[in-house]
C-alpha cells in the first residue's frame, strides 16, 4: 500500500483536474459549434455526391465518437473533483487503498488503485 497524499500532492492534482475540465469544456463547446456550422451549411448547400456524403458521414461519425469519449472523461474528472472537496480522492473505490501518487499523476480522476483497475479489465 503507498503513502496518503499530501494536501500539497491534492492541490497539484486538483490543479491538473481543473485544467483538464476547462480543456474538455471548451473542445466540446468547439465541436457544438461546429456542429452547428455544418448544419447550417447542409441546409443551404444543393446535395453533393453520394461519395461527398459518405465521406461527411464517416466524419461526424468520428467527431460524435471523440465528444463522447470527451464528454465521459469530462463526468470523470468532474467526480474526481467532488472526491477532492469531500475528502475522499485517493481512496480506491473498489477496496479504500491509497490509489497512489503515480497512478493519481498520470490519470488525476482515477477511481481504482492498480490492482482493482486490473483486476477490472480482466473481466
Amino acid at each position: 500500500m503507498t503513502t496518503p497524499l499530501t494536501e500539497t500532492q491534492v492541490q497539484e492534482l486538483r490543479t491538473q483536474l481543473e485544467a483538464r475540465k476547462e480543456q474538455l469544456l471548451q473542445e466540446l463547446d468547439e465541436v457544438q459549434v461546429a456542429h452547428r456550422e455544418r448544419m447550417k451549411a447542409a441546409n443551404s448547400a444543393p446535395q453533393d455526391a453520394y461519395a461527398t456524403q459518405a465521406n461527411q458521414v464517416a466524419q461526424d461519425a468520428v467527431r460524435d465518437a471523440e465528444a463522447r469519449r470527451d464528454h465521459d472523461e469530462l463526468v470523470a474528472v468532474r467526480a474526481a473533483l467532488e472526491r477532492v472537496q469531500d475528502g475522499s480522492y485517493g481512496a480506491c473505490q473498489e477496496c479504500g487503498a491509497d490509489i497512489g501518487l503515480a497512478r493519481l499523476q498520470a490519470f488525476p480522476a482515477a477511481l481504482r488503485c492498480i490492482t482493482c483497475q486490473t483486476q477490472l479489465e480482466q473481466r
